[in-house]
């Protein structure tokens, strides 16, 4: 077994909630476009973003078991190359792109009977090389995907076994899409864990790798040392378990992760974050929310994440209604995939009732919504403010889980961004959320009621 360190102790369904040489030229992307850029039409499953040559933009997506990989032109066209899966219940672990375009993906069916990366070469033809447990009853869990240095992918991955065993493996190629080799982190089945365990590898600038582990009840940080492998517990929770995938990122010496954590006896999970360099320590850097991407900059960590009022909460069963979140900054629309360019803009990618949108921000998201409710007689009173900018207007929608949304009201915010409105909702409970389109970039910012008006 490998020694383990212990010191420095809307509507869419996700399984888990639910990633410059011409700074000019993306500077042009975005300057002015107040419309949002539909990337595809229509349902998905599941979904990526990814920056590739000059921060050009790739979505990855899966809709009625085909994946599709959308690139942007320089005009601003999105076009589309696909491919039909092999299983109808596959979600994208993974999507990366070299220095010279060409994109890779890590599939995973959700059972965890297979793994696969697939890669689109520059002429459209599609690669593809498959991953299977050890036995037909073992499962891989969420895995990651990343590129070393010569953009060769990098995939960390658990196999968990009926016994609660757990084999965590790391596996490269010989070239950009050639032999697999494999290597073991773990052996005699170390860590024991009710649930599927999550693997993402981190790429440091040296050309080293890292890989973190996220199984019941703890995260740990795995590096080759000779001979074997060397863990450091970064987490560890009694009433915690992780859930999903972990995203994993480096900036200088220190290496990040996220992933979401459930809290079966307390409530709603929660995004937690670790980091280590000389100690390691955790953090929950998001509460009632479930990790949509990890971004980690020169800055350190950027965060998306997604938030939903389950149905149960308006006595009925089914989806809930959700809202994403890039840092402090709620939208309209279920985060599908994040990224943050070389020169500090922040590309978004929502999923919402039409299909996929794609927004860029020259900055940070800043702009911030809040809203609240309170019954009076039958009517419902609301009340709220725009932070972050000026002008404008407010548009209040009452929402229901599984039904078409009606807006309310539109409103104009006073000078301090305070708005208010009544409605009469005809049945209760409802909830609420007020959108605020801003004119530069046309992200939707918004505040969903995490409760409802009952």
């Amino acid at each position: 077994m490998s020694s383990c360190d212990t010191t420095n102790v809307s509507r869419v369904r996700y399984s888990d909630v639910r990633r410059l040489a011409l700074p000019l030229l993306a500077l042009l992307c975005w300057t002015g476009r107040a419309q949002a850029e539909a990337v595809f039409t229509g349902p998905v499953t599941d979904a990526r973003l990814a920056l590739g040559v000059n921060a050009r933009p790739l979505a990855a997506y899966i809709s009625n078991g085909v994946l599709s990989i959308a690139e942007r032109s320089d005009v601003g066209a999105w076009s589309a190359a696909s491919v039909d899966l092999p299983s109808a219940d596959v979600e994208i672990d993974g999507l990366a792109v070299d220095r010279l375009g060409s994109p890779t993906l890590l599939l995973r069916e959700r059972s965890g009977a297979w793994l696969a990366l697939a890669g689109l070469g520059r002429r459209g033809q599609w690669r593809w090389k498959t991953i299977f447990p050890d036995a037909k009853r073992d499962r891989i869990g969420p895995s990651g995907l990343a590129l070393d240095p010569q953009g060769r992918p990098v995939v960390a991955y658990a196999v968990w076994l009926p016994s609660r065993k757990t084999y965590l493996r790391l596996v490269r190629t010989d070239s950009y899409f050639g032999r697999l080799v494999t290597t073991r982190i773990t052996r005699g089945g170390f860590p024991s864990t009710a649930t599927l365990p999550g693997a993402a590898p981190v790429v440091l600038p040296s050309g080293k790798i890292r890989v973190v582990e996220t199984y019941l009840p703890a995260a740990i940080e795995w590096r080759p040392i000779p001979g074997d492998w060397l863990g450091q517990f970064l987490h560890s929770s009694a009433l915690g378990v992780p859930v999903g995938p972990v995203a994993a990122g480096v900036t200088g010496s220190v290496v990040f992760a996220a992933w979401t954590e459930a809290y079966p006896m307390l409530g709603p999970p929660a995004v937690v974050v670790a980091s280590h360099s000389t100690h390691a320590k955790s953090w929950i850097a998001i509460e009632d929310a479930a990790l949509a991407a990890l971004v980690v900059t020169p800055r350190g960590p950027e965060l998306a994440a997604n938030r939903c009022v389950p149905a149960i909460a308006f006595g009925l069963d089914g989806d809930g209604i959700c809202g994403g979140l890039v840092g402090q900054s709620e939208l309209d629309g279920v985060v599908a995939g994040f990224a943050v360019g070389a020169d500090g803009t922040h590309d978004v990618l929502l999923d919402d009732a039409a299909g996929l949108s794609w927004y860029r921000s020259p900055a940070p998201l800043g702009v911030e919504v809040t809203l609240s409710a309170a019954r009076s007689g039958a009517a419902v009173q609301l009340a709220g403010r725009v932070a972050g900018t000026t002008g404008g207007a407010v548009l209040l929608y009452r929402e229901r889980p599984d039904e078409q949304r009606a807006l309310v009201a539109t409103v104009t915010p006073a000078a301090d961004g305070s708005f208010q409105a009544s409605d009469l909702p005809p049945v209760l409970p409802v909830d609420y959320r007020a959108v605020y389109v801003d004119a530069v970039t046309g992200l939707p910012y918004a505040a969903l009621l995490r409760q409802p008006v009952s």
